[in-house]
């Protein structure tokens, strides 16, 4: 049976807060390479899967619909944010401000194609993160959080790492690179997601009770472009 709630939520503003910031910083920090061993990572490697795990906790206290609805919410600021650089890098500049204006470009020009692409892959893995909690736990009866939330969070995150790599590096590094890249991100992406789904389940429990809910998706309409 689905819960409902008459008073506003007292927490899932700091959540939503902490989604977008966590989904734009490491969106910003995805086209810095940084080399760990014999291959290398994107700068956003440490804290992007903080943002699934963010998700999990949605999905598991307030539902799918609210975790859709994040979802979205933070696709439109990576949009808006690559809009805005984009506008401002075609803006003219003084002459004397070129030097600074060639490193701004080099370091952001690529946030646009990033944007695009993450708005494509992140809604396609993170959607089947957010429903396979949902579902799983209708399954479970509410049961196993850290699991549930460490099998999805890696099923979607999978999906996104693996077409974001593709679609954000393809002609940019030599397609013979790209296991060394991939391969690193896939392993501590699933480490950190798994030592991370352990937090993410007490916080989950915790609001649960302050918040005096525990949501059932049943009858409820999956299709991710439903937002109301």
């Amino acid at each position: 049976m689905t819960s409902h709630h008459a008073k506003p939520y007292k927490y899932l503003m700091f959540l939503v807060a902490a989604f977008i910031s966590c989904y734009l910083t490491q969106e910003i920090l995805l086209n810095r390479l940084t080399s760990i061993g014999p291959g290398y990572i994107t700068g956003g490697t440490f804290i992007y899967f903080t943002s699934p795990l963010i998700l999990d906790i949605v999905s598991e206290v307030y539902g799918y619909k609210v975790a859709r609805q994040l979802l979205w919410c933070g696709l439109g600021a990576l949009l808006f944010m690559a809009f805005c650089v984009g506008i401002v890098l075609k803006m003219p500049y003084p002459t004397f401000w070129t030097v600074v204006v060639v490193s701004y470009k080099k370091a952001l020009s690529s946030l646009v194609r990033t944007a695009v692409i993450s708005t494509l892959t992140v809604s396609i893995g993170q959607l089947v993160n957010a429903y396979l909690i949902s579902r799983w736990k209708i399954l479970t009866r509410g049961k196993y959080f850290w699991l549930r939330s460490m099998g999805a969070s890696i099923t979607g995150d999978s999906t996104t790492v693996v077409l974001t790599t593709l679609g954000t590096f393809m002609g940019r590094i030599p397609n013979n690179m790209f296991m060394q890249n991939l391969v690193p991100e896939l392993v501590i992406m699933v480490t950190f997601t798994a030592i991370g789904a352990i937090p993410a389940a007490f916080i989950a429990n915790k609001l649960k009770k302050n918040e005096h809910l525990d949501n059932y998706d049943t009858n409820i309409n999956y299709n991710p472009f439903k937002l109301i």
